[in-house]
């Protein structure tokens, strides 16, 4: 927009007000360097409203509509091809509101008197959020004494609302609530985001766990398709719904080239059970999980040694399959690439954990013969780990095992996810924990995703050297369950520092692995979402795991192990916490050598088991 002002006198200004508008109606995968032989049509402006059109290859026609709202009659408008020139009229210190909406193809209408009464940052508040969203993160409420702690939290729940979207599910008339997993890049479900998202609001709020765990059941692979790498019982990997994946130009559609998001649905649902006893949807999502497990035995397993393995079938899916999935993130030591089939060291944890959660609950629906054979599988599953998966030269464990099982012996913060996952006994875990957080691993704000000795190591590489959050989030939890307090507070405290380093209170993303100096922040990274899913869900997690809040699936009680509060923090209250439908309040405090904790309120079905 431009203004040029034409005439001037004592009484009156007059200004040409010109707006102009455009848009090329790309696709992501475009927007992301994707070069593509044809496109759709363009179609003419409508000057009415100036709504922009596309017809894509897919017969879909996608509009985007810009209407104008003026508070103000003294403006004379001339449409003109993508654009519209505006005359007005001020007398001295007089105001004029110009304001514009832009529509993308909505269904729901906003009527224009009802817009124009609304603040700016009321509109978009209103366009930006859907029936029920809201009423998610009511409570419990978490209040510290930390005033950036505080905004942090608030921030958090604001973009988890704001990339929390209704989908459809299959075979239900209610859609789900879904995370999204990052704007501007990921804004579409993908399992392994929404699932680690969902985990990390365990406790706090067990709804989005439910919505998810229904979604990602629904939509679970029921055949074999190369092209999408889909096999049946696995969890897919990301579900675009954009031109070039109706067109079958690329295969998100949905795309299962994950080798992990099958384990951590089952995670996911075991952790879920223990803090809901939600019955009824463990009978729901039961014939689904034992897909799942039937898929980590045959299909994930495909060589039959005992590991779970991925390999692409997709001549336009992904190289590497695991969290780390850019096309250069799995190397040998000498920085040659790891050629597949791989076998990744957390997904053989995350395959451990969700053998053992299984048999849990199938003890709990009265399968013991069942359980007792998920149990073997686990135990041998962790035996074979540590035979192969160990290093014991460098006392460490090695980032995966290649095609002929070669270890790839770097050092990286998948080990730290083995912790989160309890395959390794406790010496391993002490030792682990003393690499991730020595100086080759952890740079005064974080853990590295590579440790900076390896060849491979770049600070500001995606996944070979920049720290995240969420992966540092589940080693938090990791080292806390192997009763690692001092290293839990080292990482929370370290973590806790991002926030006082940043201007918008965000965990990000991620960002550059370089070495920690004073007080300035960590280097950004370039291109990273904001907001992102399991960004936001980290301060989540990292409150749990600072707590030492946990909870048997067999027992009825909340169990409180060694609090602790790091960095400067020095107070947490949390009110209305709700656990298999009992509530309760909590207070933590620090004095001189301990965390107190207080329990002003709770229900009489309620009971905490306090472990200093």
């Amino acid at each position: 927009m431009r203004s040029l002002p034409s005439t001037i006198s004592r009484s009156l200004i007059c200004l040409q007000v010109e707006m102009w508008f455009g848009s090329r109606f790309d696709d992501i995968f475009e927007v992301r360097g994707f070069r593509r032989e044809k496109r759709g049509t363009h179609l003419t402006p409508e000057h009415h409203q100036v709504t922009l059109g596309y017809q894509g290859l897919d017969h879909i026609t996608r509009k985007t509509r810009v209407t104008r709202f003026f508070k103000t009659e003294k403006i004379r408008q001339t449409p003109s091809l993508g654009g519209q020139f505006l005359r007005l009229s001020l007398a001295p210190q007089e105001e004029i509101d110009l304001r514009s909406r832009v529509d993308f193809d909505l269904d729901r209408k906003i009527q224009d008197e009802d817009f124009q009464k609304l603040e700016i940052s009321e509109a978009i508040r209103f366009l930006g959020s859907s029936p029920g969203e809201s009423s998610i993160f009511l409570s419990p409420r978490i209040e510290t004494d930390h005033a950036i702690m505080n905004r942090a939290i608030e921030r958090s729940r604001i973009d988890l609302q704001m990339l929390i979207t209704e989908n459809p599910n299959l075979n239900q008339e209610k859609p789900s609530l879904i995370p999204f997993a990052g704007i501007p890049w990921f804004s579409a479900p993908f399992g392994r985001d929404s699932i680690i998202t969902a985990y990390q609001l365990l406790p706090w709020h067990t709804q989005i766990a439910k919505e998810v765990l229904d979604f990602v059941f629904e939509h679970l692979g029921k055949t074999e398709d190369p092209f999408t790498d889909e096999q049946p019982g696995k969890v897919f990997h990301e579900l675009r719904m954009g031109e070039m994946a109706h067109t079958r130009e690329v295969p998100f559609i949905p795309y299962f080239g994950t080798v992990d998001a099958t384990p951590l649905a089952l995670i996911l649902m075991h952790e879920y059970l223990k803090w809901t006893h939600d019955r009824e949807s463990l009978e729901r999502w039961w014939p689904q999980a034992m897909k799942c497990l039937v898929w980590l035995e045959h299909f994930g397993d495909h060589d039959r040694d005992g590991f779970i393995e991925y390999h692409r079938l997709s001549p336009t899916g992904l190289v590497h399959q695991g969290w780390k999935d850019s096309h250069d993130s799995i190397m040998h030591s000498d920085g040659a690439p790891a050629q597949s089939p791989i076998r990744l060291c957390e997904v053989q944890a995350y395959a451990y954990r969700a053998y053992m959660g299984c048999a849990e609950l199938a003890v709990l629906r009265g399968e013991h013969a069942m359980a007792a054979s998920l149990k073997t599988r686990a135990v041998h599953l962790r035996a074979r780990f540590g035979d192969l998966f160990w290093d014991s030269e460098q006392e460490s464990i090695v980032l995966a095992l290649d095609e002929k099982r070669r270890p790839c012996r770097v050092q990286s913060s998948n080990m730290g996810h083995c912790l989160w996952g309890g395959i390794v006994n406790y010496p391993q875990a002490k030792r682990v924990s003393n690499l991730l957080l020595g100086p080759d691993l952890f740079m005064g704000y974080g853990i590295r995703t590579l440790s900076r000795k390896e060849v491979a190591y770049n600070p500001m590489s995606y996944h070979n050297g920049s720290v995240w959050p969420h992966d540092n989030s589940l080693i938090l939890e990791g080292l806390r369950n192997y009763g690692l307090t001092t290293e839990t507070e080292t990482l929370a405290g370290a973590l806790l520092d991002v926030l006082e380093s940043v201007q918008d209170y965000r965990l990000p993303e991620l960002f550059c692995g370089f070495k920690r100096r004073g007080f300035e922040p960590p280097v950004p990274y370039p291109v990273a979402c904001k907001p992102q899913a399991w960004a936001a869900g980290s301060l989540f997690l990292l409150l749990k795991s600072m707590l030492g809040i946990s909870i048997d699936l067999d027992q009825d009680h909340l169990i409180l192990r060694t609090p602790i509060l790091a960095g400067r923090l020095r107070e947490i209250r949390i009110s209305q916490l709700e656990i298999r439908g009992q509530k309760l309040d909590l207070h933590f405090h620090k004095s001189v050598d301990r965390v107190q904790v207080e329990i002003p309120r709770m229900d009489s079905g309620m009971r905490v088991l306090i472990v200093k």
